[in-house]
């Protein structure tokens, strides 16, 4: 059985999304991508230098790099080093507050991505200004150089050690590597799978359900110990329901952040694809219009959505109509869906109807949501996903 779980559902209640709530009928299992669609794994990086030098080796290759420092009992190490070191993405100094921020590279998947050291300040600051709360030895300035104690390195994933005037960093880029960014399939459903290396998290994906986020499922071990470029790996497979039109897909685990790849699911018959309706709306809700839960349009076709309220309940006064487009360049792996109006459909004699039109191309998710009547912990009325269906302008 698979087990699901829901992320960065805002203002809307959880819904549940089972094994068929997105196909149109029996779910088939699509041909499978040519191998493997992602390949997760570590690489692992070590800086090495004494106290007494400016040698230094990265990864085992000498390079010249700024020196530590012992002062007062305690190892300092300049920020420029971390650049130097390629662990920082960027490290960029402000000489009017006297501070140096500090960027790593996101696959670290360190405690902060972004921190702030100010010179003579005993607190590390976050990106929004405020302190993380722990103090560190003052930073300070040398010979125009930032140093900041060592052991604050850790915040940035950062492994560090010092043994017999020797300095250690040792850290790694957790990565997924996309093999097959984006397929095509006819069918209702697409598999597919992926190498994960064998000490690392096992992966999950992600659906994505719109603007409210993502949904997520995890795959079956299908093979173990592949020998591959010097790790160890194992292949997990994954079924994934699929809507009309283009569904990201996101492939994330604990131990390496996340990545989008994109199935588009081609439909050659549009009757055959009913409103997809989910959770309570089945017990609540049908539609006469959109009579396909697909439609093609052109620019400002009008789009009717009507149909009857199944069930009496003295909250239900209206449903709200979300219409978001897809973002086939959205650079940000959450935002893959935009939302561009929001219609409002009276409830009237256990009846409602409206419309809407769409004047640029592209692909729309049309998300139906319930009246406020779900009872929250914060004492307030909370909508839920009651049905869907696609939009495509051409």
């Amino acid at each position: 059985m698979k087990k699901w779980l829901c992320l960065i559902i805002t203002g809307v209640a959880a819904w549940s999304i089972g094994a068929s709530a997105l196909a149109d009928s029996a779910p088939t299992i699509a041909a499978e991508p040519k191998g493997d669609v992602a390949k997760m794994y570590r690489v692992k990086h070590e800086m090495k230098f004494d106290l007494q030098g400016r040698k230094a080796t990265l990864d085992g290759k000498v390079i010249s790099a700024e020196k530590p420092i012992l002062k007062g009992g305690r190892v300092y190490v300049p920020l420029r080093t971390l650049r130097q070191s390629g662990a920082a993405a960027n490290v960029t100094w402000n000489a009017d507050k006297r501070e140096v921020q500090v960027v790593v590279h996101p696959e670290l998947l360190s405690t902060f991505s972004q921190l702030t050291f100010r010179i003579g300040s005993e607190d590390v600051y976050r990106p929004d200004g405020k302190p993380i709360g722990e103090k560190i030895p003052a930073p300070f300035l040398s010979s125009g150089k930032a140093y900041v104690p060592i052991r604050a390195l850790s915040w940035l994933g950062l492994a560090v050690s010092t043994v017999n005037d020797t300095v250690r960093w040792n850290w790694s880029d957790k990565v997924i590597e996309v093999l097959n960014p984006e397929w095509e399939t006819d069918e209702a459903s697409t598999t597919f799978t992926m190498l994960y290396q064998k000490d690392m998290y096992t992966p999950q994906y992600m659906f994505s359900i719109g603007e409210a986020g993502w949904l997520g499922g995890t795959g079956k071990l299908t093979q173990k110990d592949i020998s591959m470029d010097g790790r160890l790996y194992n292949r997990i497979h994954f079924t994934v329901n699929l809507r009309p039109g283009p569904n990201p897909v996101m492939l994330t685990a604990n131990s390496a952040g996340s990545k989008v790849v994109t199935v588009m699911r081609n439909v050659t018959n549009i009757a055959s694809l009913p409103v997809t309706i989910m959770g309570e709306g089945k017990e609540n809700i049908a539609f006469t219009s959109p009579a396909q839960g697909y439609i093609l349009a052109k620019p400002n076709q009008k789009i009717d959505v009507s149909g009857d309220i199944l069930q009496h309940n003295d909250l239900y006064d209206k449903l709200t109509v979300s219409v978001e487009q897809y973002q086939q360049s959205s650079e940000e792996a959450y935002l893959q869906y935009e939302k561009v109006k929001s219609i409002e459909l009276p409830i009237k004699d256990q009846a409602f109807a409206g419309s809407f039109t769409l004047s640029e191309k592209g692909s729309y998710l049309i998300r139906v949501l319930s009246p406020a009547y779900i009872s929250s912990v914060e004492s307030r009325q909370m909508m839920t996903q009651w049905a869907e269906f696609v939009v495509d302008v051409e």
